[in-house]
């Protein structure tokens, strides 16, 4: 910007810096925030189900991917963990077939020392008993499996989720970047989303002013057209003054420096009537 024009600027922009002795007033403009929408994993865009200029609710789905095979998978995996669940309830029979085995061999011992069982049918019991313990020792790596199985479907289920777009908040779709059947890589902006229920105000104020606000301070909005005033307050204050074109400033070129501000609503977007980029005019009380 040559210094002709960025004289005319800041001109313009001190004096919008009016306002009484206890009140500084200046103009801003009403900014919102936007947030772009992608998938969290690669996949092919199957649906899209907002469009630009319609209107969302928080955890509406705006848009919805596809893998190929990704669903057979997820069946395949789900078959799996149900297997692997059958067999933890066989552990748990075998375990008690085992634990019966082994009562049956205990209480045959003290029959057998007094005759009542015989060597043979002693014999058979244990080998019931061995035969038990060995099928449960085999069995016992079904729990790990069925924990794999379910882990490994958690995570298939997972991906698929991450292929379905959600809106975080309410807004207003914004952009469209994508159409649907295109190829998308995890994190490609599919839409962008703006919030206009939650406008701010950007605002500039001069160098001599700057030690007269806080952050926190009480700020009144007021809209063209409209003769209420809306409430707000500063929630930021530039560290970084604007219109340097070099380090070495003159004295003259001192008083063109301004800070950039940011006031919110404290009613959000008042109804409605507050729009991106709509010229508004804050005051602030100046601290004594």
């Amino acid at each position: 910007m040559t210094h002709p024009a960025r004289a005319l600027v800041v001109t313009a922009l001190l004096a919008a810096c009016a306002g009484t002795n206890d009140r500084l007033q200046v103009s801003g403009t009403v900014e919102i925030r936007e947030l772009e929408l992608g998938p969290l994993a690669t996949g092919r865009l199957a649906r899209l189900l907002k469009d630009e200029g319609d209107s969302v609710r928080r955890g509406d789905t705006i848009a919805v991917l596809e893998q190929p095979g990704l669903d057979a998978l997820i069946a395949q995996r789900r078959a799996q963990a149900r297997a692997a669940a059958l067999r933890v309830n066989d552990v748990k029979a075998a375990e008690a077939d085992s634990g019966r085995a082994a009562g049956d061999l205990a209480r045959a011992e003290p029959l057998r020392a007094r005759g009542i069982v015989s060597e043979q049918q002693y014999d058979g019991l244990r080998a019931t008993a061995a035969a038990a313990a060995a099928r449960l020792a085999a069995m016992r790596a079904a729990p790990s499996e069925s924990a794999a199985a379910g882990a490994a479907l958690a995570a298939t289920v997972a991906i698929r989720d991450q292929l379905t777009i959600v809106a975080p908040d309410d807004g207003v779709v914004l952009t469209r970047y994508a159409d649907p059947g295109e190829a998308l890589g995890a994190g490609t902006p599919v839409v962008s989303l703006g919030l206009v229920h939650r406008p701010w105000i950007r605002a500039y104020i001069a160098e001599q002013d700057v030690p007269l606000i806080k952050l926190g301070d009480a700020a009144s909005v007021r809209l063209d057209g409209y003769a209420d005033e809306l409430p707000g307050r500063i929630v930021e204050i530039s560290p970084r003054a604007e219109f340097t074109p070099r380090a070495a400033l003159t004295e003259r070129e001192r008083a063109d420096l301004v800070f950039g501000i940011k006031v919110e609503l404290n009613g959000g977007d008042a109804g409605g009537r507050v729009k991106a980029g709509m010229p508004v005019t804050v005051e602030i009380p100046r601290l004594r």
